[in-house]
């Protein structure tokens, strides 16, 4: 037997086409998916007054390994690594990405403060500096420490130093106001710099982004006091990672094809290459030998008679169906002998006790009703007790209306 296929050829044709120009377009994407622009924001690659490239150099120098990542910042932390998250903003990719990145052991988060439009006269300046909302600031705080927050104040006296290195910063000086941050650099009205630790995990927030910022290495005493926090951070040869994918520098792999095969994209080509596995299997004619159509149902009175007692078995009921026959086939033969209507079930036994003695009957009917009755109280699965039963009361009808037979089978 060969059936129809599932889609037509013209419709297989038309999800093939489509397929085929999206895998086109996806890899099209893929392969014009450039790194960021943002040369005059707050990271590794901007010279700008609020940029980072200037600390970079500075470690660089001082033979420190520096790493620029754009993609898997967590792959490239080694023992005694630390990594750098400067001024993230919120959004919903950032969330999501901030939250993997601050699964690292060590960790040097950096408050946002600046931001700024280009300048049209200089590339790589910045044209105009501008405060974040204070909203948008303790949304990156509010990832380590939901109690803490954000305060400015114009100057600040420094009653806790553990570094023994006194900052330089002008008005207004950005500090955090909390109570599950330890105080590294602090005053009376909050911290520049505080300790959190979770686990194994070692997290320290710096508030005031101009302590290491381009501007503000610049200024007495940030430049050591940058080096020292990442000095006290870092261990061994550990690198300095910082993470530039929050500021939308990425890269992808030079062919993006090879994407298709490694972690967690592989499932995805799995999965494809499965549904179209099928949907071609689906699609093409039937090879082999055809299934064997299932036997049809046997028809007549003998087929009926088996399935209603399959069913019978299936479900248990051997015991109440054998009561009822016992009891239907007694009063059937009361009916036919015409027995008075106004006797009891006891007068109505009794009676057809004497008609059978009359009639020269052996069975006893009164003892197969209460052995009918009885039934139900055995859990045994054993039929041949109800095979006996029946056969001893069809015999007994047929005795006592028919009269003894002289078959020997029928007894």
């Amino acid at each position: 037997m060969t059936g129809d296929p599932i889609f037509s050829q013209r419709l297989l044709i038309g999800w093939i086409v489509a397929a085929v120009l999206t895998f086109a377009v996806s890899l099209y994407f893929m392969g014009n998916g450039g790194q960021g622009n943002d040369t005059v924001g707050p990271s590794t690659f901007s010279r700008s007054a609020i940029g980072y490239a200037g600390l970079a150099d500075v470690l660089q120098r001082l033979d420190i390994p520096v790493v620029k990542s754009r993609y898997d910042s967590l792959g490239k932390l080694t023992a005694g690594s630390v990594l750098v998250i400067a001024e993230p903003l919120p959004g919903a990719k950032t969330e999501e990405t901030m939250r993997t990145l601050l699964k690292a052991d060590t960790i040097l988060l950096v408050l946002p403060k600046w931001t700024g439009q280009p300048s049209k006269q200089k590339s790589g300046w910045l044209g105009e500096a501008m405060a974040w909302p204070t909203p948008d600031v303790n949304w990156a705080l509010h990832l380590v420490a939901p109690q803490a927050d954000v305060l400015d104040v114009d100057q600040a006296v420094w009653t806790t130093n553990v570094l023994n290195l006194a900052p330089g910063l002008e008005a207004p000086i950005r500090l955090i106001h909390g109570d599950r941050l330890q105080p590294l650099i602090g005053d009376a009205d909050g911290m520049l710099l505080g300790r959190l630790t979770d686990r194994k995990r070692m997290i320290w927030v710096l508030s005031d982004p101009d302590v290491i910022s381009n501007h503000g290495l610049a200024r007495t005493g940030n430049a050591a006091l940058a080096v020292a926090m990442i000095t006290r951070l870092r261990s061994g040869s550990g690198s300095v990672v910082f993470d530039e994918t929050i500021h939308g520098f990425a890269t992808e792999p030079a062919n993006p094809i090879l994407l298709l095969f490694r972690f967690p994209f592989v499932v995805a080509t799995i999965q494809a290459a499965i549904a179209i596995a099928l949907l071609l299997w689906a699609t093409l004619g039937r090879f082999g030998m055809p299934q064997p159509a299932p036997p049809p149902l046997s028809a007549g009175r003998q087929g009926l008679l088996e399935n209603i007692a399959k069913l019978i078995e299936f479900t248990g009921h051997q015991e109440v169906m054998v009561r009822r026959y016992v009891l239907e086939t007694v009063r059937d033969v009361a009916r036919q002998l015409h027995a008075p209507r106004e006797l009891s079930t006891a007068a109505l036994i009794g009676w057809l006790q004497r008609v059978g003695t009359a009639r020269g009957v052996d069975t006893d009917c009164g003892a197969l009703i209460r052995e009918a009755e009885t039934l139900g109280e055995s859990r045994r699965r054993n039929p041949a007790p109800l095979v006996r039963l029946a056969r001893q009361i069809h015999r007994w009808k047929g005795e006592i209306i028919d009269g003894r037979s002289g078959n020997p089978l029928d007894r």
